[in-house]
């Protein structure tokens, strides 16, 4: 998995060469999605629920379009794995 992410989970260091992640599709929300794509066919969701002044902020694991397409990932948003940011983006 990535190497160094910035704050914004928007580039990531990967084999040497920099991947940038965009935003394809979002829903806003007391429970917003985000649907993240890479140049190198990588997509990954991030999703925020607000209650009250609290944000809690989860992420799935990139995935290849070759697994699955970033619209069917969108489609099934809701029912995807989400964790932390360090399980999905942390050394493994």
């Amino acid at each position: 998995m990535p190497e160094i992410i910035d704050y914004l989970y928007q580039f990531h260091d990967k084999g040497g060469h920099q991947v940038t992640f965009f935003i394809i599709s979002r829903e806003s929300g007391a429970t917003s999605y985000y649907q993240y794509m890479s140049n190198d066919g990588y997509w990954y969701m991030m999703k925020e629920v607000r209650t009250d002044n609290i944000v809690v902020t989860t992420y799935t694991r990139p995935v290849s379009i070759e697994t699955m397409t970033a619209a069917l990932g969108w489609t099934g948003r809701a029912d995807l794995t989400y964790n932390t940011p360090d399980e999905v983006f942390g050394e493994e």
